[in-house]
């Protein structure tokens, strides 16, 4: 497996990742994308990417992408679920189902760890429903919960300067 940087022209891949990890259960209801993207809160997860500190990563296996992860920070007016504060940039991640549980994941939450290291980040945070499988890939890797939003977790991991 390879990972690499993304690129705008991966925006339409990360897209389909942050589908991925909302609708993480096979027996859940998919909606129609275009309705789940056209919500604004949604919406605003990947709107007008390319700002001051959005990082992505594309992880590919033998030159197809097989999943995506990102962050990007929010402000205390316009921020997504796994929000603690402005220098704490929200992440995500997704993955295609059949390569789930195969370390993909893992990969792409430590490289993003070091993205955010060597940004100066004191911390990168999420957001997980507590039934969700990636629960114990974050807490394997040190996020600790630090609230509630809705039905959801917010998990903090903490960045050590060395």
């Amino acid at each position: 497996m390879h990972i690499r940087s993304a690129n705008l022209e991966d925006l339409p891949f990360i897209e389909k990742m942050l589908f991925e990890a909302f609708f993480w259960q096979p027996e859940m209801k998919r909606p129609v994308k275009r309705e789940f993207f056209a919500q604004p809160e949604i919406a605003k997860l990947l709107g007008n990417w390319g700002r001051a500190g959005d990082r992505a990563v594309i992880a590919e296996e033998d030159g197809v992408p097989v999943g995506a992860g990102w962050f990007r920070f929010g402000t205390d007016e316009d921020h997504s679920w796994g929000y603690v504060d402005e220098e704490t940039p929200e992440l995500g991640i997704g993955v295609v189902a059949e390569f789930r549980s195969k370390g993909v994941g893992r990969q792409i939450l430590k490289t993003l760890w070091n993205v955010a290291k060597k940004d100066g980040c004191k911390a990168i945070s999420l957001s997980v429903a507590p039934e969700n499988f990636a629960l114990k890939l974050y807490e394997s890797e040190g996020f600790v919960k630090v609230g509630e939003s809705g039905t959801s977790w917010t998990m903090v991991l903490k960045i050590e300067k060395e």
